[in-house]
């Protein structure tokens, strides 16, 4: 059986979830300085739901995709499955949300999760071509 990098997984996971949480925050930080309004009240008040509810989804899918380019960095087989295990890892880590949001936004978070799975797709296909083509300019240079 082939070995699965699971810390790599879980960290790579674990920093595209931080990468979500920086591009909330630094959406809040871009409308807030465009508009002057009060931190608090854009935390508190349904623009931010509206902010979150646009930015997380698409935030999810290239962190996810930027955190396997980076966990596959070293790798040479195997890694859009390493990709996908990441897409996987980070869906369970934020899989409890749902629990707590309301029925209205759960739409949103099953599209975020299947973005997660895309994202580690796209990140590990990516890294795969990457792969390919070192191998063929080595093999190149060698003749």
């Amino acid at each position: 059986m082939k070995r699965t990098h699971w810390t790599r997984m879980i960290v790579a996971a674990m920093l595209s979830e931080l990468g979500v949480f920086v591009a909330l925050f630094a959406s809040f930080g871009a409308y807030w300085l465009a508009t002057q309004t009060s931190f608090d009240t854009i935390i508190n008040s349904s623009l931010g739901e509206d902010i979150s509810y646009y930015v997380a989804a698409p935030a999810a899918f290239v962190m996810t995709t930027l955190a396997v380019l980076w966990a596959t960095r070293t790798m040479t087989s195997d890694i859009v499955r390493h990709g996908l295990l990441v897409g996987l890892v980070a869906v369970l880590l934020t899989f409890g949300f749902i629990f707590g949001a309301r029925p209205e936004h759960r739409v949103m978070y099953a599209v975020s999760f299947g973005l997660r799975i895309v994202g580690g797709y796209v990140g590990g296909a990516i890294a795969q071509r990457r792969v390919a083509a070192r191998s063929t300019t080595s093999r190149v240079r060698a003749a």
